[in-house]
C-alpha cells in the first residue's frame, strides 16, 4: 500500500519541476513584453510544459482525494484539501488563459501579465503543499 501511496507525492513533485521550467520559460517572455529587453521566447516549450504541470497537478489532486477516501479513511489533512482546492481553481484558469494565448496569439499585455502572476501563484501554492504532504506522508503513510 506504501508504493500506491507513493505515486500521488512522486508525481506532483515532477509536475512542480515541470512548473518551474514553464515559469522560467514564460520569465523570459516577461522581460522582453514588460521589460524591453531582447529575449527569446520558446513558446511552444513553454506551452508543452506548462500543460504538462497543470493538468499533472489537477489530475494529482484528483488522484490525492480518491488515495485519501479509498485507503487513508479520511484523515485530518485541512490545510492540504483547502490549498489544493484553491490550486484546482487557478488551475484551471492557468489551462484556459494559457489556451487562449495559445490560439489566438496577439499583441497583448494584460491577459499574459494575469495568467504568468495566477500561475506563480499556483507554484508557491504547490510548494506549500511540499510541506504539508511530507508531514501527511510521514503520519498517515509511514506511521511516523
Amino acid at each position: 500500500m506504501t508504493l500506491i501511496l507513493s505515486l500521488h507525492p512522486v508525481g506532483q513533485i515532477i509536475a512542480i519541476l515541470f512548473a518551474c521550467y514553464a515559469a522560467y520559460l514564460g520569465l523570459q517572455r516577461t522581460k522582453s513584453l514588460h521589460f524591453n529587453k531582447t529575449t527569446r521566447f520558446l513558446r511552444e516549450r513553454h506551452v508543452i510544459t506548462g500543460a504538462i504541470a497543470l493538468i499533472s497537478m489537477l489530475g494529482g489532486i484528483a488522484a490525492g482525494s480518491i488515495m485519501v477516501e479509498r485507503y487513508l479513511l479520511s484523515p485530518d489533512m485541512i490545510l492540504h484539501e483547502i490549498t489544493a482546492m484553491i490550486i484546482l481553481v487557478l488551475g484551471l484558469f492557468g489551462i484556459i488563459s494559457g489556451f487562449i494565448l495559445y490560439l489566438k496569439p496577439q499583441k497583448r499585455r494584460i491577459l499574459p501579465a494575469i495568467h504568468g502572476i495566477n500561475n506563480l501563484v499556483i507554484l508557491l501554492l504547490a510548494s506549500a503543499q511540499v510541506v504539508t504532504g511530507i508531514m501527511a506522508y510521514m503520519r498517515y503513510v509511514l506511521r511516523w
